[in-house]
C-alpha cells in the first residue's frame, strides 16, 4: 500500500494562545533544516503549517493537513477535519487513516526543526509488517509518535482503543509490535508549544 503525508494541526494550541500553525517560520529554522531554502526568505516567509506541509512533499505525492473545525477557514488543500473536537492528535491520526483509506506519514506542525534527512530516514526503515515506525527515544524509554508512520492495517485496533477510552499514544505503541527508529538528533524533535518557546527555537 502506498503512503500519503499529514500535517498534524488540530491541536487548540493553548498554550501558545493562538493558532500556532499559522506563526511564520523564523529564518534561522529555514537555515537549521536547509542553507538553500534560506535563501528564498526574502520573498515570503512560510507558516508552520506550509513549512512541515514542504518537507513532507519532498517525499510524498499526497499531503493532507489534518486540521480541527475552527481551522476551516484558513483556505488551505486537502483538509481532514478531525472527527471528534479536543482528543488530542489520536483523533487526527484515526480520522486521517480513515479519510485517506492508505497508510500515512503524519508530521506534527509543532515541530519546524525535523529535517527533511530524518523523513527520508523514518521511510527508509519503515517495517510493512508491523503496525507504525515510530522514532524512539532510548534516554527516555518514549516514543516520537510526531514523526511516525502508521500502517493503514492499524486502524482497527486504534479505534477500539479510542473507543475504550485510550487517549495516550506512548500507551498505545507500547501495547502493540512496533518499528523502533533510533534519533538522529533529540534537538529535531523539540516542540514549539509556548511563544517563549517559538522565539528561542533555533536561534542558539
Amino acid at each position: 500500500m502506498g503512503l500519503k503525508g499529514v500535517v498534524l494541526m488540530g491541536g487548540q494550541s493553548s498554550r501558545m494562545g493562538q493558532d500556532k500553525s499559522q506563526l511564520a517560520v523564523p529564518t534561522s529554522i529555514l537555515s537549521y533544516n536547509s542553507p538553500s531554502t534560506a535563501a528564498q526568505t526574502d520573498e515570503k516567509l512560510q507558516t508552520l503549517a506550509e513549512f512541515a506541509h514542504s518537507k513532507l512533499k519532498c517525499y510524498l505525492d499526497n499531503v493532507h493537513f489534518s486540521i480541527n473545525k475552527s481551522q476551516a477557514g484558513l483556505g488551505l488543500e486537502n483538509t481532514i477535519v478531525d472527527e471528534y473536537e479536543e482528543e488530542g492528535p489520536l483523533s487526527g491520526i484515526i480520522s486521517a487513516l480513515k479519510d485517506t483509506q492508505s497508510s500515512i506519514l503524519v508530521l506534527g506542525v509543532d515541530m519546524p526543526l525535523v529535517t527533511k534527512q530524518s523523513i527520508k530516514s523514518l521511510i527508509q526503515q519503515r517495517n510493512w509488517d508491523l503496525l507504525t515506525t515510530t522514532f524512539y527515544n532510548n534516554q527516555s524509554n518514549t516514543w516520537e509518535p510526531m514523526l511516525s508512520i502508521w500502517e493503514y492495517e492499524t486502524l482497527p485496533c486504534l479505534e477500539e482503543y479510542f473507543n475504550s477510552g485510550g487517549r495516550s499514544i506512548q500507551k498505545f505503541l507500547n501495547q502493540f509490535g512496533n518499528q523502533r527508529v533510533p534519533i538522529p538528533n533529540l534537538e529535531e524533535f523539540t516542540n514549539v508549544n509556548t511563544m517563549e518557546e517559538y522565539k528561542t527555537i533555533g536561534l542558539s
